[in-house]
């Protein structure tokens, strides 16, 4: 048992893992809403969404090295610094706000922005400082509140104006420093488990995922690249409608 994975689910896992990060490449999320209720399939919630965090983790240090040139990292810092911040306070007030109620809300934001952006009608926001940490405080504050937070940064990320490049790389090292701190709390508290085979196996995946991933985005153009991102979101806000 690998992680409570049996060795043909094991094998069944990592295929998924392989398309969903191929997915995730190009969209700048996704891999986890893929794999969390695949993986739930075969073991208990905590520990799936323990192993996706870990296979997330490593597709995001693998993205990083790809993108990382590209980081905008006064973005990064304050996106993520504020993130985090309001990222506690929506998690305490899970108990208060229904989680479904805000989905189906965050999925008609989703909706609408995505059938917007596909339509032409895109919203783009200043890169100030205040633009950047109100959008940060608003994805920390989702995040906290329902456990989601790759579509809502993908969004907001998307209305900067940024380049292609500058969009992946900046969207990674957020997700990496969010990622780097939730699987070291997954392995402190035991729900992950140390297994070098395991582990080894969903590295290599991840970077075979990335390099296909990156290949791909490289041979698209920028107005191909954002109209995927759109539809990836719109999907996703149909998902957390639906769910």
């Amino acid at each position: 048992m690998l992680n409570g994975f049996t060795s043909p689910e094991v094998i069944l896992f990592l295929v998924f893992a392989f398309f969903a990060e191929i997915l995730g490449t190009l969209a700048g999320f996704g891999s986890s809403m893929i794999l969390i209720p695949l993986a739930a399939l075969f073991i208990d919630v905590k520990t799936a969404i323990a192993v996706v965090g870990l296979f997330h983790f490593f597709g995001q240090v693998v993205d990083l090295f790809l993108w990382g040139r590209y980081v905008d990292w006064r973005i990064t810092i304050l996106f993520a610094g504020f993130g985090v911040i309001f990222s506690f306070l929506g998690a305490a007030l899970i108990t208060v706000l229904p989680s479904q109620t805000v989905l189906l809300i965050l999925g008609m934001f989703l909706v609408a922005y995505a059938a917007a952006s596909l339509w032409g009608k895109k919203l783009t926001l200043p890169k100030s400082n205040l633009s950047i940490l109100s959008i940060g405080g608003a994805v920390g504050f989702f995040a906290g509140l329902t456990g989601t937070a790759g579509a809502m940064r993908t969004a907001f990320l998307s209305t900067l104006g940024l380049a292609k490049a500058n969009f992946l790389g900046t969207s990674n090292a957020i997700a990496f420093f969010v990622d780097f701190t939730r699987v070291t709390v997954y392995a402190g508290s035991g729900i992950l488990k140390f297994d070098l085979p395991f582990w080894a196996a969903v590295l290599g995946v991840s970077i075979l995922g990335s390099l296909i991933g990156r290949k791909v985005v490289l041979r698209i153009k920028e107005k191909t690249f954002y109209r995927v991102v759109s539809a990836a979101l719109l999907l996703a806000g149909l998902k957390f409608i639906f769910s």
